[in-house]
């Protein structure tokens, strides 16, 4: 019988040291029993530099919303799950790639009849509130607004003090048009993640829809370069 979650054995977090695929392959198919989806999880996972790094507000700000949604108990199986500790310390850097381990899982707990690109792209979108909700988020919150043409450029530069090995530039070339620019991870689904996070800025009961588009995408080195426009 398959594993669950709550089920599945310890996992240690990965670190900064590299991974052999079978290992990034265990993990996934704890996430999902879709051959394809374990495949295309497990080629993000060891694509992902070991290098890489995010502050800890946002291993916290899931870990607030699955404790909110499914409870303590959910939680600490999912942290034991993704090999995150316990404590984790807001403005230290952890592997990136740990957090994709505790996104992906969380994704499926919480949105487990939609697709892994779809629960994503609606998990990503607590993102912001969570980077908003911090003492980083407060501090920039008065310069940032509450409308697209004030918030948008200045959350490209919240992305680059957040997520260490990321580039994130974006200008105001309209009324209501982004054009940004990014540097980033070159794993599938992104682009869900990426219309997730800018979705998510966009404060309760305000009626703007804001729309993103991807203009270019290529792989140069180990990242990809993305251009996305992004209109309301």
């Amino acid at each position: 019988m398959k594993a669950t979650i709550a089920e599945a054995p310890d996992a240690a977090s990965w670190g900064s040291k590299a991974i052999p695929l079978k290992l990034a392959e265990v993990f996934a198919a704890r996430v999902t029993s879709v051959l394809s989806d374990q495949a295309t999880i497990a080629k993000n996972l060891v694509g992902i530099s070991p290098e890489q790094q995010v502050r800890g507000i946002f291993f916290e700000g899931i870990a607030r919303i699955v404790r909110q949604a499914k409870g303590e108990v959910a939680l600490a199986n999912l942290q034991r799950s993704a090999g995150i500790p316990d404590h984790i310390i807001a403005f230290r850097h952890y592997p990136h790639r740990d957090f994709y381990k505790l996104y992906y899982l969380t994704a499926r707990m919480l949105y487990p009849a939609e697709t892994i690109a779809r629960s994503l792209r609606l998990t990503a979108r607590t993102f912001f509130p969570i980077f908003r909700d911090s003492l980083l988020g407060k501090t920039m919150n008065a310069l940032m607004g509450d409308k697209p043409r004030t918030i948008l450029p200045l959350l490209a530069k919240a992305y680059n003090l957040s997520v260490a090995g990321n580039e994130h530039t974006s200008d105001l070339v309209g009324e209501r048009e982004i054009a940004w620019v990014c540097r980033v991870e070159p794993v599938e689904w992104y682009e869900q993640t990426f219309a997730g996070i800018i979705e998510g800025t966009v404060p309760e009961g305000d009626p703007t829809i804001l729309r993103v588009r991807t203009v270019s995408k290529s792989l140069r080195g180990g990242g990809v370069d993305y251009r996305f426009e992004i209109t309301w």
